[in-house]
């Protein structure tokens, strides 16, 4: 609305209450707020935190499958394109940072890469552990293994809970036996 205002301004007083002025106004003004709405949407496709539309046309391009929910869809194509340079260390952290459900810190011991998640309790989701994996094996050289680490809630931790907090995790998050680290 600020942009007829803007035209009809910019228009000769004498103009300004002509009909069939105002009327080509409002015709210009009805396409003026198609060409915006689309402007707008062609913006939100160039980030992948809010492609909708583009993600098909980007996943192609990535030799992504289109499977999955549209929030895993983003992950796997975020990763895809973190997980290009040279491999070290750094470039694997940026393909975890890419994970939506966690916090994963990644280190090098003895040959093997060891992915911990951090910021989490329990084991992931089945189908983004998965997803997480293939990101993570497409990036790393086949010669080198992969460990995935989590923990879960101990139950020494559980002694010094209160019920509330208690309350705010799931039962998959508990360890019922002591667990050797």
């Amino acid at each position: 609305m600020a942009e007829f205002d803007n035209m009809l301004r910019s228009l000769p007083v004498a103009y300004r209450t002509d009909k069939w002025v105002c009327d080509l106004l409002a015709a210009i003004q009805s396409l003026d707020d198609t060409q915006r709405e689309q402007m707008l949407d062609i913006t939100q496709q160039l980030f992948p935190a809010s492609m909708t539309w583009a993600l098909a046309i980007e996943e192609r391009d990535a030799g992504l499958a289109s499977t999955g929910t549209l929030e895993e869809r983003r992950t796997a194509l975020i990763a895809r394109w973190r997980g290009s340079g040279k491999c070290d260390v750094d470039l694997i952290q940026r393909v975890c940072d890419s994970w939506k459900n966690g916090e994963i810190s990644v280190g090098f011991a003895a040959g093997v890469i060891m992915l911990t998640f951090v910021g989490a309790y329990g084991i992931p989701a089945p189908a983004e552990l998965a997803a997480l994996q293939e990101a993570v094996d497409r990036v790393i050289p086949c010669h080198l293994a992969s460990k995935y680490l989590w923990r879960w809630i101990l139950v020494r931790e559980i002694e010094g809970m209160t019920l509330d907090e208690l309350q705010t995790h799931k039962i998959s998050e508990f360890a019922f036996e002591e667990v050797q680290a």
